[in-house]
């Protein structure tokens, strides 16, 4: 057994950690608030940003449509990356970690995700890059795909960084995809839904889809993983489906009508969005795409700068949600590891009295021993 001072030096060292890990799990759940708030407002502007480049898109066909029927060349094209369905080939896959460890298994869970996307494209014969955001991920990839890796740097500190690395990034990819060197692009992260709870997703970006913007993946894999083979399935509450939409339809007059009769609200809208779906009317007209006026005149002007905004939006949320998700797996680890050593300093306190305890009697008895002998 441990002598009294041995076990004085342990609970002023646990004492000393618990204190550590006290002050770190107070300093994740001040980032953590922090990191919440960036990560709400960055949604809602996804999701109006996403609505106005469908918008434009719609506007974009048809104009192109009413030209072709009438004959004409079609002064305006829908931009490739946004209607580019043909089988990518060449990807470029963005892990998204930390720089820091002392955060539970968030790093080990967006790795092992990310190994089996890297094996899926490997088994299909695709070829594929990596970047690594986050020291982390980089080092524990590396072993195995340390060839594919082109890049790989921390995550900044400030939100302003963040935005500017991921237009650095944004720009980078789009160029990468104008020059046909890949042919999509798909980032690995942890999402964030509440201080215990980060649920790793797998999110298709290029070529971008407005819907997958509008209403992320609903229990299905586009990489055609197994259920048995760590698919990951993501279960949306208030998701908008094209089902729940309802079919558009023409009405008696001739207009296109749209029942929104069991339309789920998205969690993300604006307030023209949300009083169109709450109206008491069962159907809503389809507004004619040329309705608006646009500056400059050609809409398709505005979708082409209004692109590499998206896809910089979507990669700096994707990055908010890793840092909530990392401060929040943090704060989480720091709160259980002050618990175990609140529990190990009860232990070694108890050991320690009853040590204590057991040498004052053993003293106690040998002096009255002495004292009988006399």
């Amino acid at each position: 057994m441990a002598n009294l001072r041995e076990l004085r030096n342990r609970l002023a060292s646990i004492k000393s950690t618990r204190k550590i890990t006290s002050a770190m799990k107070m300093v994740a759940a001040s980032r953590l608030r922090q990191a919440q708030e960036a990560v709400t407002n960055s949604g809602y502007y996804a999701a109006s940003l996403g609505r106005v480049i469908e918008r434009l898109a719609e506007t974009v066909v048809y104009i192109r449509d009413e030209d072709i029927t009438a004959g004409r060349p079609a002064r305006v094209e829908v931009p490739r990356v946004l209607v580019d369905t043909k089988e990518a080939e060449k990807h470029i896959v963005v892990v998204f970690s930390s720089s820091r460890g002392l955060c539970g298994a968030f790093n080990m869970n967006v790795v092992k995700k990310a190994y089996q996307l890297l094996r899926y494209l490997e088994r299909e014969k695709r070829s594929f890059q990596i970047i690594c955001i986050g020291t982390r991920g980089y080092e524990m990839l590396k072993s195995a795909y340390g060839d594919k890796i082109i890049d790989h740097y921390d995550i900044p500190a400030s939100l302003e960084q963040q935005r500017i690395a991921a237009e650095k990034m944004a720009a980078y990819i789009l160029d990468l995809y104008d020059k046909k060197e890949i042919d999509a692009c798909t980032v690995v992260y942890n999402h964030f839904h509440s201080a215990i709870s980060q649920e790793v997703r797998i999110n298709p970006l290029v070529p971008l889809r407005t819907t997958h913007v509008l209403e992320p993946f609903a229990g299905e894999s586009p990489w055609g993983f197994k259920e048995d083979d760590e698919t990951f399935r993501i279960k949306r509450e208030g998701g908008m489906s094209s089902a729940a939409l309802g079919v558009i339809k023409s009405g008696s007059d001739g207009k296109m009508r749209q029942s929104t009769r069991n339309v789920k609200i998205p969690q993300y809208q604006t307030t023209k969005v949300s009083e169109s779906l709450n109206a008491e009317e069962e159907n809503k007209e389809v507004f004619d795409p040329l309705a608006y006026d646009f500056e400059p005149e050609n809409p398709q002007l505005i979708l082409q700068s209004l692109i590499p905004e998206l896809l910089t939006t979507l990669l700096y949320r994707s990055m908010l949600d890793s840092v909530a998700s990392e401060n929040g797996a943090r704060m989480t680890a720091m709160d259980n590891a002050t618990n175990n050593a609140a529990d190990i300093i009860d232990d070694l306190t108890l050991m320690y009295n009853r040590k204590r305890q057991s040498m004052i009697t053993s003293e106690l008895t040998e002096i009255i021993s002495g004292a009988e002998a006399l």
